[in-house]
């Protein structure tokens, strides 16, 4: 009876709560349907999960590190707008420490493997990290880049869960600020020839996070430096999980595999939890119905509980058999990858 009731206020274009969320529908239907019920009704709904809003902007995980050049982020910082005014470069490579926030910007022609390792080469007469985390562009990934990181005993991984990782990328804003105003006063685009100046003043600029200049940092005052950085996240505790292992979820779409497909908010495909990573906030490791583990986590935010009704959109017929005198289709499912593509007897094709 809820669920008749429910479908005909959602179904009914004429009413103030046709396809809408649980408020609307909860103020439609009154004191009949419990709004935990009307959540449960909504979560079968592919016309209300594949298209409710996402949020893009919530709290994510700190970078956490223990000492001075223990952990670098490096990334490349697109300058082409302003190439032909700087002899062809096109890049800066920038690097930074997570620890002190010391940063560094290279100009390069281009994003060779040559060039980069060229950036790399300079950076690290001065300092090297333990540890380099990029995010998954593929010109830090070439074999020569790779061979001579291994060869100076620096592990590389690369950013999961963003799309940038985050240290770098907040130096960036910081970096194009004083580029831009400097572009301005002075009325040009020139920058290769100031550019070791302007990091100079960066690295002996007061940083609020560290609350002293990151050129300042060092072996004997770090332990002040951590405190200032991190003193009030030994006192917090993680939060309630929202998910619990084994429930079924969509994912947001601008995320990974699914960001090219604009239709809707949240991927089509559905995935179960498989565990639940205890950070601040929490965090999700998934596995698609192939059980095979999704190599990135996911925050709440990124995540919506779904009920599976059972049915999928099919995209295309790929081929056709009979078995045992019955027709069966060999189908591609709709926001699926290939690796679900599966035959479907007949009598299952809506």
């Amino acid at each position: 009876m809820a669920d008749k009731s429910l479908e005909k206020f959602y179904k009914n274009l004429e009413e103030p709560a046709s396809f809408s969320g649980t408020n609307a529908l909860g103020r439609a239907v009154g004191n009949k349907v419990k709004t935990k019920h009307i959540k449960k009704w909504l979560e079968s709904k592919d016309s209300y999960t594949l298209h409710r809003s996402v949020r893009r902007n919530f709290k994510r995980n700190r970078v956490i590190v223990g000492g001075i050049d223990e952990q670098f982020q490096a990334d490349l910082l697109d300058m082409q707008f302003a190439s032909k005014f700087n002899n062809g470069y096109k890049h800066l490579l920038t690097c930074i420490d997570v620890f002190s926030k010391f940063a560094w910007a290279i100009h390069l022609k281009d994003k060779t493997g040559q060039s980069i390792l060229y950036g790399f080469k300079k950076i690290f007469k001065e300092r090297k990290p333990q540890v380099l985390q990029t995010d998954k562009g593929t010109e830090f990934k070439i074999k020569l880049v790779q061979n001579y990181l291994k060869k100076m005993k620096v592990h590389f991984f690369t950013t999961n869960n963003e799309t940038k990782a985050s240290v770098v990328e907040r130096f960036h804003r910081t970096l194009m600020s004083k580029l831009t105003r400097y572009f301005t006063e002075y009325n040009t685009r020139k920058y290769i020839d100031v550019i070791k100046e302007l990091i100079f003043s960066y690295n002996h600029s007061w940083h609020q996070s560290i609350k002293m200049e990151p050129s300042s940092v060092n072996i004997d005052n770090q332990a002040k430096v951590w405190q200032n950085l991190y003193g009030d996240f030994s006192e917090q505790k993680s939060e309630k999980a929202s998910f619990e292992v084994g429930d079924t979820v969509r994912i947001s779409k601008w995320k990974g595999r699914f960001e090219k497909e604009y239709e809707n908010n949240w991927s089509r495909e559905m995935f179960t939890v498989h565990q639940i990573v205890p950070r601040i906030p929490t965090v999700y490791k998934l596995q698609d119905f192939n059980n095979n583990v999704i190599g990135v986590t996911f925050y709440e935010t990124e995540m919506q509980k779904v009920v599976d009704s059972g049915y999928y959109s099919v995209e295309r017929v790929i081929k056709k058999r009979k078995r045992k005198g019955k027709l069966e289709y060999f189908v591609k499912f709709q926001g699926y990858l290939d690796e679900f593509n599966s035959w479907v007897s007949e009598v299952k094709m809506l």
